[in-house]
């Protein structure tokens, strides 16, 4: 597993996109602060890349939306 994007927050949040070349698969981890990991997976061509990562990009907003909501309510 080859690891293409990762970003971690203050929260303990993390979201990644990996691929997995022996198997051709693309793969998104989005694990929220304490909840454990959601995990996506699609084919790993060119038609199916663009997709995971606007889905990667959906899981980082969700994230930096959980932020803002912590940070302004603290």
């Amino acid at each position: 597993m080859t690891t293409i994007i990762q970003d971690s927050f203050d929260s303990g949040a993390r979201v990644s996109l990996e691929m997995d070349k022996n198997e051709g698969e693309l793969f998104v981890f989005h694990c929220p602060a304490g909840q454990g990991c959601k995990v996506s997976k699609w084919p790993l061509d060119s038609y199916h890349m663009p997709i995971a990562m606007a889905h990667y990009e959906q899981c980082m907003e969700q994230e930096r939306a959980a932020f803002e909501a912590c940070s302004t309510s603290a």
